[in-house]
């Protein structure tokens, strides 16, 4: 067993897989090679097999709060959220304090669109590894707010906590603070810093500046819980703008407009642990492209296979060189369309009120919400999902299909 460990935490996954299913042969009820080989069918996307598996533990095992938690994420995974809720239940029964089940709850009643039990739910994160990690790098000595105190004449520091996306998107609750009473400080990644001119905010800081003094504390993610936010009560209009003088620089860069505009993004951060599952090539896309249309790269920079592909297509294929989100905002003010996958440019986008085509995988964000269109989080914007895992080329089909549509 030892050494299907080794070659899970080397990333030979296949191979520990086939291990692990040969130790099942020898000892077919033996609960550590089967928590492995469900683990492993999980990561790659054999969710099927996962499940199979979790319910040889769990009947090896009944009182095992880790199976029923992971068997949860498994069926969330394939949007079954219904069943997804039974196992995180019964994972929280068996362990009250399970946190990667009381996460998995809270992000399955985001995806239903159960504000008033999920996003309580969801401070739960600040007990797993990740959250006590953050909030020691924070080190925010001042009480936190979360929506019980009044705040009126207090100064208050909202701050990220994940990624640029999820700021942008959450950046909007700080208005609604503002109007609390308080005086509002926003404290973002550096990236953002320049383009969140924001109704209500006091002062924007880079997370790695000395705030000033304030008296209470609130991550941005906890804003929808601390503001009662229901779904009917989302503020999804216009709250970002790009500067006057950058969006009248692009237009003269652009010149006289001769046919829609729409601005491209395939890619996100590759960093980003599921952006296997978000991202798709370049050379999946253009071919789905209509070829009279003028096509601007949002994408930060191409790398060499893509300016390959650029230089042999034959599409007016523009790409911008040094883009910070200021320039891409400002740009993106001068499109008829951006279409992107699931990362910061399609909320900053929709942020700006543009019209965006948001392409997500099959097993989508909770932002996004289930088997939805059209997004509560932002009016402007159109959801294309794929109908299998994995399946971009019916996504593109349909993109294709409205693109004809949008503009004759």
């Amino acid at each position: 067993m030892e050494h299907a460990l080794t070659l899970h935490r080397r990333g030979r996954l296949d191979e520990a897989r086939a291990l692990c299913e040969e130790l099942l042969q020898e000892v077919p009820a033996s609960v550590q090679p089967l928590s492995l080989l469900a683990l492993i069918a999980a990561q790659q996307g054999d969710f099927a097999h996962a499940l199979v598996s979790y319910d040889r533990i769990i009947a090896l095992q009944p009182d095992f709060a880790d199976a029923y938690s992971n068997r949860g994420a498994s069926f969330a995974a394939l949007n079954r959220p219904k069943e997804a809720l039974a196992n995180f239940d019964q994972a929280i029964a068996i362990d009250a304090d399970h946190v990667e089940a009381h996460l998995g709850r809270a992000i399955t009643w985001l995806l239903l669109g159960d504000f008033a039990r999920g996003w309580p739910e969801f401070e739960w994160r600040w007990k797993s590894p990740q959250g006590r990690a953050m909030q020691k790098r924070k080190g925010v000595l001042q009480p936190p707010w979360l929506g019980a105190e009044d705040i009126a004449g207090k100064t208050i520091l909202i701050h990220s906590e994940k990624g640029l996306g999820d700021t942008l998107q959450f950046c909007r609750f700080a208005k609604p603070v503002h109007d609390l009473g308080a005086t509002v400080l926003l404290q973002v990644q550096e990236a953002l810093v320049e383009v969140l001119d924001l109704d209500g905010v006091a002062q924007v800081f880079t997370d790695t500046q000395q705030p000033p003094p304030f008296d209470v504390h609130c991550p941005l993610l906890s804003l929808p819980m601390a503001l009662n936010i229901e779904l009917a009560g989302i503020p999804a209009g216009k709250y970002l703008r790009a500067p006057i003088a950058s969006a009248a620089r692009w237009r003269a860069k652009l010149g006289e407009r001769s046919k829609p505009r729409i601005g491209l993004v395939w890619r996100g951060d590759p960093d980003n642990p599921i952006d296997h599952k978000r991202s798709l090539a370049l050379a999946q896309l253009l071919p789905h492209l209509p070829g009279r249309y003028q096509y601007m790269s949002l994408q930060k920079e191409l790398n060499e296979s893509e300016r390959r592909i650029v230089a042999a297509h034959s599409l007016d294929f523009n790409q911008s060189q040094e883009m910070n989100f200021v320039e891409t905002a400002a740009l993106c003010e001068c499109l008829d369309l951006v279409i992107s996958v699931d990362t910061s440019v399609a909320h900053l986008s929709a942020a700006l009120a543009q019209k965006t085509w948001i392409l997500l995988p099959f097993n989508a964000d909770c932002r996004w919400l289930l088997d939805r269109s059209d997004s509560p989080w932002y009016r402007s914007a159109t959801l294309y999902r794929q109908e299998r895992s994995g399946d971009w080329g019916g996504v593109l089909t349909r993109v294709a299909a409205d693109l004809n549509r949008q503009f004759t």
